[in-house]
């Protein structure tokens, strides 16, 4: 391992071209990359001429993937930068391949498109037995930064940023009062309209949940926390898994349940998880929040990774289970009459169940007792009885609202 001065010929032979961009591909991250290469002894060119030997990329150019198809240049991902930066070492590119997920070739606008779960047929820690040792001895080789974040008198203090969080008691008052707010006016819920206060208080609640609370009052969250993955690619995946290997605090299921806290999704698509996640009151968050927290080397705080513009609800949803003493229902369905649902209903019949259930609603098992039947059922039912489709259910989740039935009718 490169050590004081030898660190700053680490990558002495690389010629790097760097284009890395925000998912939405709004935002051009590449300085910082830059600066790390240069730091660690590589030359970076401002264009990609014939000198180039590696390519830095993230939702890049389409022009970018295709000349480094093209020309045969090494084409790696942040995670490469940070790794050699980390260890200290020349790392074997092949453990850190670049990803594109714009297959067609036609799509040369800075669009964003959501991200399909897929397979890759390149070789692999999880498929190659040699690349697998390389990745563990890295790994065990990852030294922790300590948390720059400091517990002072009652206040959370980041010294990096400069900011100072207020405690999480004393602003439990102004925490209902901003729910009660957000609940009034779920259309177009954003980022944007959460105020700073509830900002500043989200990092704390991430701080105390991820090294600890000074306070005694007991935690809303579970003692084992879960992360669940959705719509993310098959080397997407592994990355989650490597991370949450080094950084910890977190295990991985595939389903979310009563301990999962964190959804991180490859996309914008509705899933299954992603429902579950928002009636259970989980973060749901982009995939950038997994490269960021390696790139601190730290979990970071989750709100900036938000997905709250295309699942409004999930804000709303975690906040009032943050407010609540233990494992928290909704009340969407409480006001509904009781709901059978269909054997032949999808998502399955003990997804749904399970998703009305969490939202406050009452499901029974004969039709002849309901009110609403959910899904396609041409049997008899009570007289009066409504019958719906199971996207009313879906909608009024992703919403957090009762929508009329009259657009779901399958009648």
């Amino acid at each position: 391992m490169a050590t004081g001065n030898d660190c700053t010929r680490i990558l002495k032979d690389v010629v790097a071209y760097v284009d890395v961009w925000s998912s939405k591909k709004t935002e051009n991250y590449s300085k910082s990359f830059i600066q790390q290469l240069q730091q660690m002894g590589a030359q970076v060119s401002k264009t990609f001429t014939k000198q180039v030997t590696h390519v830095v990329f993230k939702d890049g150019h389409h022009v970018t993937w295709k000349k480094a198809k093209k020309t045969g240049v090494k084409l790696v991902s942040v995670l490469w930068v940070a790794r050699c930066n980390d260890v200290g070492e020349f790392v074997d590119e092949e453990l850190f391949p670049a990803i594109n997920d714009e297959h067609d070739s036609a799509l040369k606008k800075r669009t964003h498109r959501c991200m399909q779960p897929k397979d890759s047929p390149e070789n692999t820690p999880d498929n190659n037995r040699r690349m697998k040792i390389k990745l563990d001895k890295m790994m065990q080789g990852f030294v922790r930064k300590s948390p720059i974040i400091a517990d002072i008198s009652g206040c959370i203090i980041d010294e990096e940023h400069g900011i100072v969080y207020s405690p999480l008691l004393k602003r439990s008052d102004s925490m209902a009062r901003r729910l009660k707010e957000m609940k009034e006016n779920r259309v177009n819920l954003s980022l944007t309209g959460v105020c700073a206060d509830d900002g500043l208080l989200y990092r704390s609640q991430t701080h105390e949940l991820m090294h600890g609370s000074r306070h005694n009052a007991p935690s809303p969250f579970p003692t084992v926390r879960t992360l669940v993955m959705t719509s993310l690619s098959t080397d997407k995946q592994r990355t989650v898994s490597q991370v949450v290997k080094v950084l910890g605090g977190f295990s991985i299921e595939d389903r979310v349940c009563e301990t999962t806290t964190h959804v991180v999704s490859g996309g914008y698509r509705r899933t299954l998880n992603i429902l579950l996640g928002i009636a259970r009151g989980c973060w749901i968050l982009s995939f950038e929040w997994i490269l960021c927290s390696l790139e601190q080397r730290q979990w970071i705080p989750e709100e900036p990774y938000e997905l709250s513009d295309h699942f409004p609800a999930a804000p709303i949803c975690r906040l009032q289970q943050h407010l609540s003493a233990g494992e928290h229902q909704q009340d969407l369905f409480q006001g509904q009459p009781a709901m059978f649902v269909s054997q032949h209903s999808q998502p399955p019949i003990h997804s749904l169940v399970e998703l009305i259930q969490l939202c406050g609603g009452t499901v029974c098992k004969s039709v002849r007792q309901a009110g609403i039947c959910i899904g396609k059922y041409s049997g008899r039912r009570a007289e009066g009885s409504r019958l719906l489709s199971e996207q009313w259910v879906l909608d009024c989740i992703t919403h957090l609202k009762t929508l009329s039935y009259e657009s779901y009718t399958l009648e």
